[in-house]
């Protein structure tokens, strides 16, 4: 038999008001948090709040050491970087965008090559950013500057590199050497922005000078010859130094270089119409430096045995690798010195070219295949919201010739292209494929 409590009008009321209250503060309540947490429409969350609680939660158990410091430091950052968004479609144009540089026309001054940089034409232009660790930002400032400065005419390009040294040494001095085993700096150009054909140049305190042209990075080489060094590009060069080259004992504090290239030879191979470069033209580039740890034995520099070159470059690559020529900076070339804005109007199409390449790789590696659906891929959210670009396409295709370097390919072989249309600025898409092989149709 049911059971029932009865109260009075009154007591009911206050009742019904009581709980009308507590379901008002509690839905008050809940905008409140909803409008100051994850659930808001209006407010996003930052990226360092999201590296700071991954810090708060990991770090005391993960950070004991400089290494697991800096293993924790790249997590951060590549997870900053996967997971960064795009606000709107102006913010489209810098996302992402590599460090830079601005080359100015000479505009009828000249350059005397003699190594010291103290002309004219060099004081009144910016130096790059100092070199950084080749590997990332995250690793300790290099101890030694590095940095350069570039120019150019109608017929050539110049640049100028500051190298601090405290220990001036080389020993080869035959051309086309293996500079990078010694001390020395080397400059990596994409000239028409294929990834493909493109140039490399590496000089010492000496003035040796190792010149080649890439057909295309050897990690996707399949086992073949890429390099071919009888492509030379008309260099002049010189050298400075402060101090004395081979001396131990004497104090050296740096060398630099004056070096320019003949926009006719750096067009070689390439897809080039005209050789020199249109008004604000950017250009994938890139350069860095090999340090190594040197002692004195009888007198004369020797590397430390067993020892590992210290790397450093002006983009940082996420890897002791120079030769990945999507992680190249950027320089555009301008005319009016007064100009100093950067603005590449492909960069975003490129950007969603390159992380689509390596969500393929990665796919790749695990899988031991390609796939053709996006959704399966590792891919950062941006390249899914339509707002620099369209969702990325994918195909399979067969490749049975290569037209920009005769005889390396002799097989048919599979591989995949993706493709990608620009939603700032119209023109054809634009397709990579999976040899970094770049073509704007």
């Amino acid at each position: 038999m049911p059971s029932y409590i009865l109260v009075d009008v009154q007591t009911r009321r206050v009742l019904i008001t009581c709980s009308v209250i507590g379901l008002v503060l509690f839905a008050i309540g809940i905008g409140i948090g909803y409008a100051t947490g994850r659930g808001s429409t209006n407010k996003r969350v930052s990226m360092a709040s999201v590296a700071e609680a991954i810090r708060s939660t990991c770090g005391d158990t993960m950070i004991r050491t400089p290494s697991g410091k800096l293993y924790f430091d790249r997590f951060v950052q590549r997870h900053n970087e996967k997971h960064a968004c795009v606000a709107s479609q102006k913010d489209c144009w810098n996302f992402g965008l590599p460090r830079n540089y601005i080359a100015y026309h000479l505009n009828g001054k000249t350059i005397t090559m003699d190594g010291r940089l103290d002309e004219e034409a060099w004081n009144e232009v910016p130096w790059s950013d100092n070199f950084v660790d080749m590997r990332s930002t995250v690793y300790p400032k290099p101890y030694l500057d590095t940095k350069y400065k570039m120019r150019w005419d109608d017929e050539r390009m110049y640049i100028g590199v500051y190298i601090q040294e405290k220990n001036l040494w080389a020993t080869m001095n035959t051309p086309d050497s293996q500079i990078w085993k010694e001390n020395g700096v080397e400059f990596l150009m994409d000239v028409d922005g294929s990834m493909f054909n493109y140039k490399q140049v590496q000089i010492n305190v000496l003035g040796t000078m190792m010149d080649q042209l890439i057909y295309k990075s050897p990690w996707d080489a399949r086992n073949i010859t890429v390099q071919y060094q009888d492509w030379h590009p008309d260099a002049r060069k010189a050298v400075f130094t402060e101090g004395t080259v081979n001396t131990p004992g004497d104090e050296d504090k740096y060398w630099s270089v004056e070096i320019s290239f003949s926009f006719v030879k750096l067009a070689g191979s390439s897809q080039r119409v005209q050789p020199n470069p249109a008004q604000n033209e950017v250009w994938f580039l890139q350069l860095g430096r090999s340090e190594q740890n040197l002692t004195v034995v009888d007198g004369q520099y020797k590397k430390v045995p067993k020892s590992k070159a210290q790397w450093w470059s002006w983009q940082p690559c996420g890897a002791i690798n120079l030769l990945l020529q999507d992680r190249w900076g950027l320089v555009q070339f301008k005319r009016n010195i007064d100009d100093k804005k950067f603005r590449f109007d492909r960069w975003h199409i490129y950007k969603a070219l390159f992380d689509m390449m390596d969500a393929m790789r990665k796919y790749q590696s695990i899988n031991g295949k390609y796939t053709t659906d996006i959704e399966e891929l590792d891919v950062p959210p941006y390249l899914l919201t339509g707002t620099c670009v369209d969702i990325p396409e994918i195909k399979f295709i067969t490749r049975t010739n290569e037209t920009l370097f005769p005889s390396v390919l002799t097989n048919p072989v599979k591989d995949f292209e993706v493709t990608v249309k620009s939603k700032l600025i119209s023109h054809k898409p634009a397709h990579i494929r999976s040899d970094r092989y770049v073509t704007f149709k």
